[in-house]
Parts: structure tokens; C-alpha cells; sequence
């Protein structure tokens, strides 16, 4: 009867890679680093993070919201990044019943 309940579990080591890898990349939109500052160059950064955490995570409900990071003014003000991680690992800790939030 344990074959029916084969769950993938997440380790730690992902979830705190994918919430450093949020937190910086926020923390870099919101300094304004000049590179996200430029229209089309800028976006570069951010195809390449959303493209990251979801290697990570592997959660499409989080890559939709990240796209929120290619809207020009809400994009560098909302922490997206970090909120869709926290999401993503409160979501995966209700369902594998882990405690490491």
C-alpha cells in the first residue's frame, strides 16, 4: 500500500537555494543595479532568474506570478521573487507535512 503514496520530498538545501536566489535577485531590482534599469537588456536578468527558480522548484503557479517582474513599474517594486518562493515552499510543506518554515 506504500506504493500508492510515493511523494517526491524536497530537501532543505533546495528550498533555502531558491529563497537565496529570490532574495537576491529582489534586493538587486530594488537597489536599481543599472542593468535591470535598461528597457530590453534588463529583462535578460530576470528570463534568466525565472528560468532558475522554476529549475528549482519546479512550480508553475510561482513561474506565472514571477512574470509579474517583466511589468515595468510593479515589477521593481513588489519583492515578486521572494513571495513566490515562500509560497512555494509553504505549499510544499503543507502537503509533505515538513516543518522547515
Amino acid at each position: 500500500m506504500q506504493l500508492l503514496a510515493a511523494r517526491k520530498k524536497i530537501s532543505l538545501s533546495k528550498a533555502f537555494t531558491a529563497l537565496g536566489l529570490s532574495v537576491v535577485a529582489d534586493t538587486m531590482e530594488f537597489l536599481e543595479i543599472p542593468l535591470f534599469a535598461i528597457p530590453v537588456i534588463g529583462d535578460i536578468p530576470n528570463a534568466a532568474i525565472v528560468s532558475a527558480l522554476y529549475t528549482i522548484t519546479r512550480n508553475k503557479k510561482s513561474t506565472a506570478l514571477n512574470l509579474i517582474k517583466f511589468i515595468p513599474v510593479v515589477g521593481s517594486i513588489i519583492p515578486v521573487y521572494t513571495i513566490t518562493t515562500l509560497m512555494w515552499m509553504y505549499a510544499e510543506s503543507r502537503r509533505q507535512d515538513m516543518k522547515f518554515i
